[in-house]
């Protein structure tokens, strides 16, 4: 029997090619993820001095204009690009991916330049890396159910875009007017809210890539592409965990 017109040989082709697209994606990612974390150690030095204090630089990063300024970017960069992807080259779209995980470097030092600031002396040296290992292991939790479920997490990924963007409205609010800034018990249940939020949308996005390549199949270059910013947008979900376990830990030891 030709395989050709085997069902079930045609299935597992497809199986083997959607793994083949998922595996490039995340290798894609993890790639983006060592210039991020190179650019954040290089950049230490211009966020925190040697006594523990935060530097202009790391002030004016990590100030509501700054935090702002990156908010409004990140969705603007990746609308830009969306809408542009049919057009850009594939070397341009990995300009992007490698621009975007550099800037998030910058980002993430400011932001465990902070975490250092508030604790003090009581800062643990081994928070960030136990952090780090706790995103990845959230990271590859909700990832692994988007790859597998059959749910349609599309509903539920509105909900949760709608909570991190309700947090970030709040955070925001804070750092504009400090006598309404949110702390404590709440800011922690607040937090917690916000990074089930993001590893909804992270499972949501896993299962989008899948829906990606089934849409571009008979187009590698497509594939490529969209695969190529697929792998931005998961980066930038991670930082997120990232991120929100390292203040939630951080408001703990406060």
């Amino acid at each position: 029997m030709n395989q050709f017109n085997n069902p079930a040989t045609q299935s597992a082709a497809t199986d083997v090619g959607l793994r083949s697209f998922l595996m490039g994606t995340y290798r894609k990612m993890i790639f983006a993820m060592l210039v991020t974390m190179a650019v954040a150690w290089g950049f230490a030095n211009f966020v925190m001095f040697s006594n523990g204090a935060i530097t202009p630089i790391g002030q004016m990063l990590f100030s509501p204009i700054g935090s702002l300024a990156l908010i409004i970017l990140i969705p603007v960069a990746f609308g830009i690009v969306g809408a542009k992807v049919q057009s850009m080259s594939v070397m341009a779209v990995n300009v992007f991916l490698y621009g975007f995980a550099a800037v998030l470097g910058i980002w993430m030092s400011s932001i465990a330049a902070l975490a250092t600031g508030l604790l003090g002396s009581g800062f643990d040296p081994y928070l960030v890396p136990k952090v780090f290992f706790m995103a990845s292991a959230a990271f590859a939790g909700v990832s692994l159910y988007g790859y597998v479920t059959k749910r349609d997490l599309g509903p539920i990924a509105k909900v949760a875009f709608m909570a991190f963007v309700g947090y970030i409205a709040l955070m925001l609010l804070g750092m504009f007017v400090p006598s309404m800034a949110i702390g404590g018990g709440l800011y922690q249940i607040i937090t917690v809210i916000a990074l089930i939020a993001v590893c909804a949308i992270t499972a949501w996005e896993t299962q989008q890539l899948k829906r990606i390549y089934y849409g571009t199949v008979g187009n590698p270059e497509m594939a490529t592409k969209l695969s190529t910013i697929g792998a931005a947008s998961l980066l930038l979900s991670f930082v997120n965990i990232f991120n929100l376990l390292l203040s939630l830990f951080s408001s703990f030891g406060e």
